[in-house]
């Protein structure tokens, strides 16, 4: 089984290169930043898009870096400004510490990119993560976009967060929805319910401890790279996991909306939380129904 962090031998390699633990450091303290952790490599994103993709292999005692070349094709704004820096890309640099020195300029093909083509969705989408941390409530976001295992067709979670409660820790799989416009059909409200409750309910590997496998490692990462600073809870202090709807930009939404789109009994519990904006806090979250929460089976008594 793969999981997203990285292993000791990516660890030891930063320690010996000080550019790319000052460029973690950098873009992990940018409040235009949020960096998301993937096996052996990490994404920086900006305003929803991937600002670069660093993947660090031990074996060839280096670090790979990726700049999607779809923001060089701009069709209203002149490219010109921007050929030394797609020449710079096109060369393959390797050098964190190049990489650290061209983020504004990176940043800014982008900037013109998004102007061309809006991503409404995934920008909210980075704002939520970031504002959702436990320095302003009880809710840390831990990811985005993680795949089904063992189902590809699935698709992926939006946000992976967990809620703190006392000594113990409850895994959130959050979907997000702009507007109304696909409560229904096939990534509706009850189309991501049965999903997820699926794969929660999974024996073995590849359900609900997988994801708080998933939650761990990923926490255990950020925190030795200086991105968490709460210690990563144990196994034993984590609850059974929920689910919840997140609505931004919904000016007339009650949580009626989305109860009456899923089953009359519920096996997990969900929460729904509504924004008119594109700020959205899990901690305004509302339970749909009055549900007993039961502990997850390896926590404590």
């Amino acid at each position: 089984m793969e999981y997203r962090g990285f292993s000791e031998d990516c660890f030891r390699m930063i320690e010996e290169l000080p550019d790319v633990h000052r460029l973690i450091e950098t873009v992990g303290r940018d409040g235009e930043c949020w960096v998301g952790i993937r096996h052996n490599y990490m994404n920086c994103y900006y305003r929803g898009g991937s600002l670069f993709k660093m993947e660090i292999k031990p074996v060839k005692k280096q670090v790979e870096f990726r700049f999607d070349p779809k923001y060089f094709k701009l069709k209203k704004t002149p490219c010109t400004p921007y050929d030394d820096l797609r020449k710079w890309i096109e060369s393959g640099s390797n050098t964190p510490g190049q990489w650290l020195d061209k983020l504004d300029e990176l940043k800014q093909v982008m900037d013109a990119w998004f102007e061309e083509n809006p991503k409404k969705e995934r920008e909210i989408q980075q704002k939520i993560v970031k504002d959702n941390v436990f320095g302003s409530g009880n809710y840390q976001s831990i990811d985005i976009e993680l795949a089904i295992p063992k189902n590809q067709q699935a698709g992926r979670m939006d946000i992976i967060a967990v809620r703190r409660e006392g000594e113990h820790y409850i895994p959130v799989v959050v979907e997000l929805k702009n507007g109304t416009d696909s409560f229904d059909g096939e990534s509706g409200i009850l189309a991501h319910y049965n999903k997820i409750t699926d794969f929660l309910n999974q024996d073995g590997e590849y359900g609900e401890k997988y994801l708080v496998e998933t939650i761990r490692r990923i926490w255990a990462t950020k925190k030795r790279l200086g991105l968490l600073k709460d210690p990563v809870p144990e196994v034993s202090t984590f609850d059974r996991a929920e689910m919840m709807f997140a609505v931004t930009g919904w000016f007339t939404g009650m949580p009626a909306g989305i109860r009456k789109r899923l089953p009359q009994k519920l096996n997990r519990t969900v929460q729904t939380v509504i924004s008119t904006t594109d700020r959205l806090y899990f901690d305004d979250g509302e339970l749909l129904d009055e549900i007993h929460r039961p502990a997850h089976p390896d926590s404590r008594p």
